[in-house]
């Protein structure tokens, strides 16, 4: 668990883990706090104290990438699972990836994730990230979905131990995207990942606009980055709010120097219609629908904006393909194999 500042959230998060009764005493909880400056220390602490196989330390670069790189130098157990500080696994979670990962021709397995958060703004915001309008079609993130199989990636996968012996661990320079990175990475080696929409868990994600904003910028900034590690572009759907904000700004500014409204709102005025129209599909509620209007603005934008800064940060970084991932140590990780 690579965690930083989860005090509102980590009690539920930790007792979820502890809720998987028949692993009862075969698994470890290895926990890598980024120097939290809430409750999260506190409350992890006061789980210690009666679990003996909660492992907590720090880790002052504050990263995911080098916390999860850092609890891998750790980890003994067979199958390595990451589970954020801010979602819930489901009770049935280690018996089902366990079952997967013995009778599908898989290398790392997992579920959806169903979104959830209070607030009018934060349920908005959860039901765009929720939507086809809003992330494209991201399929551990259709709740709907009823249909396993393999797939690109996913979120808190179950991993075969080997496979971080085979390709390493995640990539420290990866801010983030460090999951999304290491899963295109283990397919173009040739493993597998399956996805079983019965395994549902909860995520709870930003629940203010600029959070949103924020994380969506991150997103596309660094997806830039894993486009150039990986010589290759996952999926179309990841250019498009590039395309959308490059298109959006260049004929805003254009009409404006050739004082044209029509080339003004060449993007501008279809986009707000589709909005709306998702908004209206999406909304549960008349009163969901201005904070889900506004919720895809954020996605889109951030996503898009954040593309173009990674285009211009990462500009020399085009032959730069090498795995940083400093923090592992393979050797030790070879020798704490219970295997």
């Amino acid at each position: 668990m690579p965690i930083r500042n989860e005090g509102e959230f980590i009690s539920n998060s930790i007792s979820a883990i502890l809720n998987q009764f028949e692993f009862k005493h075969y698994f470890e909880i290895i926990i890598l706090d980024g120097n939290s400056i809430d409750k999260t220390v506190k409350i992890v602490k006061e789980f210690q104290k009666s679990n003996p196989n909660i492992y907590l330390n720090n880790n002052p670069q504050k990263l995911v990438s080098t916390s999860f790189n850092l609890a891998l130098n750790q980890a003994k157990g067979d199958i390595i699972i990451r589970v954020d500080g801010h979602c819930e696994i489901p009770p049935n979670y280690f018996t089902k990836c366990c079952e997967l990962l013995e009778n599908k021709d898989a290398d790392i397995v997992g579920g959806s994730i169903e979104t959830v958060s209070p607030g009018v703004i934060g349920k908005a915001i959860a039901m765009a990230q929720s939507s086809w309008f809003g992330v494209g079609g991201v399929k551990f993130r259709k709740v709907s979905s009823e249909k396993s199989g393999f797939v690109n990636s996913l979120a808190f996968g179950a991993h075969r131990r080997e496979l971080f012996v085979d390709i390493g661990g995640y990539d420290e320079e990866m801010t983030c995207n460090q999951d999304d990175e290491f899963n295109f990475r283990a397919i173009q080696t040739g493993k597998k990942i399956w996805m079983d929409p019965s395994i549902r868990t909860k995520y709870f994600p930003r629940s203010s606009f600029g959070e949103l904003f924020r994380q969506y910028f991150n997103y596309g900034c660094y997806k830039v980055r894993g486009i150039q590690k990986r010589k290759k572009l996952i999926s179309i759907r990841h250019l498009i709010p590039f395309f959308f904000t490059t298109g959006l700004f260049s004929t805003i500014i254009y009409g404006i120097y050739i004082n044209n409204p029509i080339i003004l709102i060449l993007i501008l005025f279809p986009y707000i219609i589709c909005n709306f129209l998702f908004s209206i599909i999406t909304a549960p509620s008349v009163h969901f629908m201005p904070f889900i209007f506004l919720s895809y603005w954020m996605l889109h934008l951030g996503y898009g904006l954040g593309f173009i800064w990674g285009l211009i940060r990462f500009i020399g970084k085009w032959n730069d393909t090498s795995i940083k991932d400093n923090h592992f140590n393979r050797e030790k990780f070879i020798s704490n194999s219970r295997i």
